[in-house]
């Protein structure tokens, strides 16, 4: 996806901002009256029919990369060798196709699914927090992060060089990427990296605005206090105010005791109509179990079997098709933050380590030391041997490793 020039307040709406800001007005008509704030952090539309196939064609799939070969994200296989562009949606146009790592929050445009196969045709790639460490609890496995409580799970991958909260210290600069609670903000990390500050040109942060104040040009995310003084960089169309799902860029520089953003746009929702779509994260608007928005995109759970109890922050993984900016969905799961991502890896073994029972696939350090095997048996294991592995992630010295449950010879 490429991505166009934005502009100031002043110079107006740039295309982009407008088609989404025009999508988003239109799926919160559908919806009629929508909880918790704004176009794009809406509910569904009782507008949009509950079965009702998508008009478009193809797959969209977000959240955690969970495995290798290509991309597995939401337990399908996307090829990224024929993606169009793999960008981050914050720095811009760079082609990240050698710079995908487990754990990273992804949303992926694809080919229609063929089986458990799709082909991808764009990746964008979005964490939610990058900023300097200003507590770490080691007790209760939490960072803060830009006011922001960061909590680290056994699902946590940590990248090279990196043995979990132990080796993180404070004013260190760590990007997160991870499911965002708007309720307590709350970001339960799938992927935490540490960052040069020399190498970041803004902080970054998702969440909902609270204690808004127009005349003073302030608003809180979580406990950070933040100026939108001018200039800044916000759409025309965008009015500020409490509740509003919005992702930031932040100055690295204090400012009297608050941050200066540089930067104000809503959480995107997807406006391209797709057959098959799978969402994993949390709500972040609710009007009832059959009306809600999971990361700023509207759901219609009205023809889905909805958890009872489903509420404002939990964590969900929806499946369904994409209809007029919609995710009309036909399962709703709710999933915990001590659910256990598997992680699965394909290709061949780069290198091996006999005596330790490990090996190396994809640039991820896997432990095979009680791993079952198929098709195959450990003594087949060579550099160069085409494998699949799946198992769970692991701290260790050198950053978080993927321990193996079973390893297939393939």
């Amino acid at each position: 996806m490429k991505h166009s020039t934005t502009t100031s307040t002043a110079d107006g709406l740039n295309r982009r901002d407008a088609l989404l800001l025009t999508v988003l007005a239109s799926a919160v008509s559908l919806a009629g009256c929508g909880g918790g704030g704004g176009a794009g952090n809406g509910a569904s539309g009782a507008g949009a029919v509950a079965g009702v196939s998508s008009g478009g064609t193809g797959s969209f799939s977000t959240g955690p990369i969970s495995g290798f070969g290509s991309i597995i994200v939401g337990g399908i296989r996307f090829d990224d060798s024929k993606a169009s562009s793999i960008v981050d949606i914050d720095d811009g146009d760079r082609d990240l196709r050698n710079q995908l790592k487990l754990g990273m929050l992804v949303r992926v445009k694809g080919t229609p699914k063929n089986g458990i196969n799709a082909d991808a045709e764009t990746i964008e790639v979005r964490s939610e927090l990058l900023g300097p460490v200003e507590s770490i609890d080691t007790n209760n496995q939490q960072l803060k992060v830009l006011g922001q409580t960061v909590n680290v799970t056994a699902t946590t991958f940590f990248e090279d060089g990196l043995a979990g909260l132990a080796s993180l210290a404070l004013n260190d600069i760590v990007e997160v990427h991870g499911f965002v609670d708007p309720l307590n903000n709350v970001i339960t990390a799938t992927r935490i990296e540490r960052e040069l500050l020399s190498n970041v040109k803004a902080f970054k942060l998702q969440g909902t605005i609270s204690a808004f104040d127009g005349a003073a040009r302030t608003f809180k995310i979580g406990a950070l206090a933040i100026s939108f003084a001018t200039p800044i960089d916000l759409p025309g169309g965008l009015v500020l105010a409490n509740g509003l799902l919005v992702r930031l860029q932040l100055a690295v520089t204090l400012l009297t005791g608050t941050r200066k953003a540089l930067k104000i746009r809503l959480v995107e929702a997807e406006i391209a109509e797709r057959d098959e779509a799978e969402i994993e994260g949390t709500i972040t608007a609710f009007t009832s179990t059959n009306k809600f928005g999971v990361n700023g995109q509207p759901v219609d759970a009205s023809g889905a079997a909805v958890p009872s109890g489903l509420k404002l922050g939990d964590r969900v993984e929806v499946d369904g098709s994409l209809v007029k900016g919609i995710l009309v969905a036909r399962q709703v799961k709710l999933e915990s933050e001590n659910d256990t991502l598997k992680f699965e890896l394909h290709g061949k073994v780069s290198s091996l380590n006999a005596s330790a029972k490990t090996l190396v696939l994809r640039e991820v350090t896997v432990d095979f030391s009680t791993a079952e095997f198929s098709n195959g048996f450990p003594a087949s294991l060579i550099v160069g041997a085409n494998i699949e592995v799946k198992g769970t992630t692991v701290a260790s010295t050198a950053g978080s490793i993927v321990k193996a449950t079973r390893i297939s010879f393939e």
